[in-house]
């Protein structure tokens, strides 16, 4: 069988790279190793009549311009009318209400005025800052990486009309931008507010994805680049995401074909023939596209001897160092968090000190999970045709647990996970049915993510923009001629964008 592409995982960004490619005339072949399309964003019952809300449940970064390229809109894709306010909970012991902090200013007024006295202002500043600084970033994020070596007038004029909408930020901004970019995100949200709770709750964010903690140098550029790209969430979360995707591809005429591992690459002359399943089956076409992670692509699929040998240890070297577990909880009916009775919220997170989150990546440095675990909570909304689940990711649970995950550690892991829910969620622990939890171990062998990292590589400076995954597929090619990389682990990143597949297939057809 023969495809004009064909691309390697279903995945989110794999989807979205065979859709842009078959609208743009080619045609395209996807292979997924799983009996679901969809990835970290595809639901799974994992409890009779319960269905999870994906792995990763933020849909806020999801970019519009890859969706109205794709046009998912036709296929049901609807965006909420603006971002949930997050609930952000405790501190080092606290419990009680927390701060519901809306992303609207105003909005979030009476909050502030409550549990942040003073800040209200400050919040404001901040806000207004972000504001004129995330179309820049945005620019960033929405166009394949800056060229290390350009050689085209094209290559040029990016490099120039990037420089120019740098210089409008006018001096003080640009400024503040630089002095910001390396600093740690701690010490740029101090030196903003007051309150400890809004601090933690401000900076948990730029830790994602991150082997580091909030006093980590470069994690204030995290939260930069994170709020430049967030927007509404859609509505349905990352299930209907995956639903509309699919429904495009096969629209399209995408050929769709699941429970077909890839076992590698066929290379002819330094240059990609086609692949070759598990099944002995051999599929031809001049243009691959991986989803798949760098090491997974570059060290498992492509054959030995066929990389440069200091790439290959550059690709070996890149950091998977995976920190985050998933719990699922099946719910017997809606709860309501301690002081806010009846009053619906979708998202919370805990950690109300700076020092707590720093505590827990000071676990995790040191092979142990913290006993005060770092919880970021989704709340299905209520609805008459699904049942009511919790979606929980944990952050700081180290790949390599000292002693290794049996069945013992797993228990306290999960012990302490409800814990510390309970504190803030009354009535959660008669209201569970039933529980799943995945550690980065598991991660690791359920979706093929080398170090159980959910991003593909760790977020960092070194590991930004031309530099993801190395400076060698800095525009989405490799080393091997028609071997394209649109998963994660290229820019503009992890997470639920579509921005790496959306990217790689618009320079592919350029």
């Amino acid at each position: 069988m023969r495809f004009d592409c064909v691309v390697v995982g279903g995945g989110t960004n794999g989807l979205t790279a065979a859709l842009l490619l078959c609208k743009g005339g080619r045609r395209v072949g996807l292979f997924e190793a799983r009996m679901e399309l969809g990835g970290l964003a595809a639901s799974e019952e994992f409890h009779s009549g319960f269905h999870s809300l994906g792995v990763l449940h933020d849909t806020g970064c999801v970019r519009t311009g890859a969706v109205q390229a794709l046009g998912l809109a036709q296929h049901g894709l609807r965006f909420a009318a603006r971002r949930p306010a997050v609930l952000g909970l405790g501190g080092l012991g606290g419990t009680g209400p927390g701060l519901l902090l809306d992303p609207d200013p105003e909005r979030a007024a009476d909050e502030l005025g409550r549990h942040a006295p003073g800040d209200h202002a400050a919040y404001g500043e901040y806000r207004a800052f972000l504001e004129r600084v995330s179309p820049v970033l945005r620019k960033l994020i929405d166009q394949a990486p800056p060229d290390l070596e350009p050689s085209s007038f094209s290559d040029y004029l990016g490099l120039l009309r990037l420089g120019v909408s740098v210089r409008r930020l006018g001096r003080r901004d640009l400024l503040e931008l630089a002095r910001i970019t390396p600093m740690c995100v701690a010490d740029w949200l101090r030196a903003r507010f007051k309150s400890d709770l809004l601090q933690a709750l401000l900076a948990a964010p730029a830790l994602e994805g991150a082997f580091a903690g909030p006093w980590s140098p470069g994690t204030a550029i995290n939260l930069l680049l994170r709020e430049a790209a967030l927007g509404p969430e859609v509505e349905g979360g990352a299930p209907a995401l995956v639903r509309a995707l699919v429904s495009a591809c096969r629209a399209a005429g995408v050929e769709l074909r699941t429970g077909q591992r890839v076992a590698g690459f066929e290379i002819q002359g330094g240059a990609v023939t086609g692949v070759r399943l598990e099944s002995g089956e051999r599929i031809e076409s001049r243009q691959v596209l991986s989803s798949l992670d760098p090491r997974q692509t570059f060290l498992k699929l492509v054959p030995p001897g066929r990389l440069p040998i200091r790439f290959t240890r550059r690709i070996e070297n890149w950091r998977l160092r995976g920190t985050t577990a998933k719990l699922d909880l099946a719910l017997s009916g809606p709860i309501s968090f301690a002081g806010r009775a009846g009053q619906p919220i979708e998202a919370a997170r805990t950690g109300g000190h700076l020092d707590h989150l720093e505590r827990a990546f000071d676990a995790v440095k040191y092979r142990t999970c913290s006993k005060r675990p770092l919880l970021d909570l989704r709340l299905s909304p209520p609805a008459a045709d699904t049942a009511p689940v919790a979606s929980v990711l944990v952050r700081y649970v180290p790949r390599h647990l000292d002693g290794g995950f049996d069945e013992r550690a797993r228990e306290r892991l999960l012990a302490s996970c409800i814990e510390e829910l309970g504190r803030h969620l009354p009535g959660l622990k008669d209201a569970i049915v039933a529980s799943r939890l995945r550690t980065p171990e598991d991660l690791e062998n359920d979706f093929g993510l080398s170090g159980g990292h959910l991003q593909h590589g760790e977020i960092a400076l070194d590991q930004l923009l031309s530099m993801r995954p190395d400076h060698d597929c800095s525009r989405y090619q490799t080393p091997i001629e028609g071997l394209f990389l649109c998963g994660s682990g290229s820019h503009p990143g992890g997470g639920l964008t579509l921005g790496p597949g959306w990217q790689c297939a618009r320079t592919l057809l350029a």
